[in-house]
């Protein structure tokens, strides 16, 4: 488990716009999104968080379900979404942060 979490850790701090603390074999994944301005407002516009239309996006392109971390009371300005670390076999988590890695490099330079 504690490679799995090391796994996700790196990939998730290697991302573009990302940024997450060390998971230390955890349930869950809380990875912190920066969005451009672009994004916040796009969001803003459809009256949705900006984290919820991520995830939304995720989930529709990929079909990587993850939660919006605005449903959790976070911090005003801040972005994060959940993701669980209990995808097996391990060759199946590397393939789903493969896909999620190429999700999140396309929405960024769209968004």
């Amino acid at each position: 488990m504690k490679e799995r979490a090391e796994l996700l850790s790196s990939t998730f701090n290697e991302m573009q716009n990302t940024s997450c603390t060390d998971i230390e074999g955890a349930m869950y994944a809380f990875p912190k999104v920066h969005f451009s301005e672009k994004a916040i407002k796009k969001a803003e516009d459809a009256e949705v968080p900006c984290d919820f239309m991520y995830c939304l996006d995720m989930v529709n392109q990929t079909g990587i379900m993850t939660v919006p971390g605005s449903g959790f009371g976070q911090k005003e300005n801040e972005y994060h979404y959940r993701i669980t670390n209990l995808v097996t076999p391990t060759s199946d988590m590397e393939a789903t942060l493969k896909t999620l890695v190429e999700f999140n490099d396309k929405w960024h330079s769209e968004n």
